[in-house]
């Protein structure tokens, strides 16, 4: 499901116009990346956290010559489903 699925699947299920539902979607997810980029976390329980984790720097190999490289630390948004969700999504498989 893309983005305009989402909006649409969105405006269906609460009956509101595909706009409305683009607000909504966009709100979500600018919520979501200003919280992320101000190291918080997001906690929806069943569903998941949406947090940071955080990549120490490390020397890494070129693997075409084998020569070393360094590899700068990085901060990477992560998400961690909850168990209502990962019990969902097993039964279904």
């Amino acid at each position: 499901m893309n983005k305009r699925e989402l909006v649409s699947s969105l405006s269906t299920n609460l009956q509101i116009t595909d706009a409305e539902a683009q607000r909504f979607v966009d709100s979500f997810q600018g919520i979501i990346t200003n919280a992320l980029s101000n190291g918080e976390e997001i906690s929806l329980v069943g569903f998941g956290r949406f947090h940071v984790k955080k990549h120490r720097a490390r020397i890494g190999r070129n693997p075409a010559t084998g020569e070393s490289i360094k590899i700068p630390a990085k901060v990477l948004p992560a998400f961690s489903p909850g168990k209502t969700l990962k019990e969902t999504v097993n039964t279904e498989a």
